[in-house]
């Protein structure tokens, strides 16, 4: 007897399972082979959780206090600035190890944390994509697999830092504010999207640029729409007062201790062993004119020492993504669809908007930091997935040439000899394990590469 087809649906868990596995491995392999507090921003990290388990919420420049043999040590804390949601996720596990002198399970541990929260902006990425473009579910397939395979996002998934926290709670939002365009303002949606926007408000204050955009599109759909819906407007509106309420009290904090909403103490600039280095104002059209910037902001480190390779497997499946992306949104106008038109000007005034205020910040003296455009994945992932996947019958293929040349990157990234940094000893690594994790990282990768091809196959018939 014939057996089954897997139906649509089963494939499309088989790849969320196979992508899941994929960014485990890839984190994995990262957190393995690099020494714990080789870095110095996960120093003060980890120092903020231990410090608020012992019921010290910290501001910048507080001295350190967690006890430390690897790595580098740090003048003083310079995270005091970021809400605690993050730090209160580590606490309870940072706090009680590191009492008990397990010094090295307690960072690892921590580690292991960040690497499940990356997982979850996997699995963020492939339901915000399928409300985005849900007649296509190879491309949210795809874009799962591409954000698994980051080498952005997975490195900060192999070491302490709350961004990918943050990237994952903005990739919910706007998956929730697609959800509410699509099917109205229902209470639950609602409840969800205030949810969401807290919790980015409560990890890092880019939340306000997310929450700001998000609920102006919904407003202003709901607004001059078919029909007004003043009543969901009303509950948007409480949705959105409720989230910063509950975060104005830590950002009143900042404002008074600094001046400034962000915390930042500009005393700090210059100072020895400070994150601030001496400043270099230039004025943004220049900076915006920087090739330089652009490599910086666009190409993360895993691939700054291959330019070419990291060319290619960033920006190819990005402009042509984008050009589907601007063809879809001129049907999209043509046909006066107000929901997909709202999604579309949603993505786009994001990313502007981050990378404006990313340009306005190096032109100011600071760096350009491929981390703070990660908040705008969702949008990467999505492009990337519609250039490898511009038609179901090249999916298949061009996506698992993407994946095994950004996969050869990764492995030959985490091969020895491993970075290592700090005026301590070395933390030890464990270079046979990351292999192994590297192994079902790429086992898992071609699975999902088998799914998108699938998918896409059954598709075009």
């Amino acid at each position: 007897m014939p057996t089954a087809r897997p139906t649509a649906p089963q494939l499309w868990t088989a790849g969320l399972i196979a992508n899941l596995i994929t960014c485990a491995g890839v984190c994995a392999g990262y957190a393995l082979s690099s020494p714990l507090y080789g870095t110095k921003d996960e120093v003060a990290h980890v120092d903020h959780a231990y410090q608020l388990w012992h019921g010290t919420l910290i501001s910048i420049g507080d001295p350190m206090r967690m006890p430390q043999i690897w790595g580098y040590t740090l003048p003083f804390d310079w995270t005091g600035q970021h809400p605690p949601l993050f730090y209160l996720l580590l606490a309870p596990v940072v706090g009680p190890l590191t009492d008990a002198g397990h010094l090295l399970a307690a960072g690892m541990a921590a580690r292991g944390i960040v690497l499940v929260i990356t997982c979850l902006i996997v699995a963020a990425v492939m339901w915000t994509t399928r409300q985005i473009v849900p007649s296509r579910p190879e491309v949210s397939i795809a874009a799962g697999l591409v954000t698994a395979l980051s080498p952005a996002l997975t490195r900060l998934g192999g070491v302490v830092f709350n961004d990918n926290l943050f990237v994952l709670w903005a990739t919910l939002l706007v998956g929730q504010t697609v959800w509410l365009l699509r099917h109205g303002p229902r209470t639950g949606g609602l409840v969800l999207f205030g949810l969401y926007a807290a919790a980015a408000l409560g990890t890092r204050l880019p939340g306000v640029v997310f929450l700001g955009l998000c609920a102006t599109a919904l407003g202003l759909v709901w607004l001059f729409g078919p029909r007004r819906d003043w009543s969901g407007i009303l509950r948007l509106g409480i949705s959105v007062l409720l989230a910063v309420a509950v975060n104005a009290w830590f950002y009143l904090r900042n404002f008074r201790a600094t001046g400034n909403w962000s915390g930042m103490q500009t005393d700090l600039v210059g100072k020895p062993g400070g994150p601030l280095q001496e400043r270099e104002v230039r004025p943004v059209l220049d900076v915006a004119s920087d090739p330089d910037i652009w490599r910086q902001l666009l190409i993360p480190p895993a691939l700054q020492e291959h330019v070419t390779i990291g060319a290619v497997l960033t920006l190819a499946p990005l402009v042509l993504g984008l050009i589907v992306g601007l063809r879809a949104f001129w049907e999209i106008t043509s046909r006066r669809e107000p929901v997909r038109g709202a999604t579309a000007l949603l993505l786009l005034a994001l990313t502007v908007v981050i990378v404006g205020i990313q340009l306005n910040y190096a032109a100011g003296g600071g760096g350009a930091y491929w981390r703070y455009l990660i908040p705008l994945t969702v949008v990467t992932s999505l492009l990337t997935a519609l250039g490898l996947a511009v038609t179901p019958r090249v999916a298949g293929p061009a996506v698992a040439v993407w994946a095994a040349a950004a996969f050869a990157v990764f492995a030959a990234h985490i091969a020895p000899p491993n970075p290592s940094g700090g005026d301590l000893a070395t933390a030890p690594v464990f270079q046979s394990a990351a292999w192994v994790a590297t192994g079902v990282a790429g086992l898992a990768c071609v699975a999902g590469v088998v799914t998108v091809l699938l998918v896409a196959v059954a598709r075009s018939r």
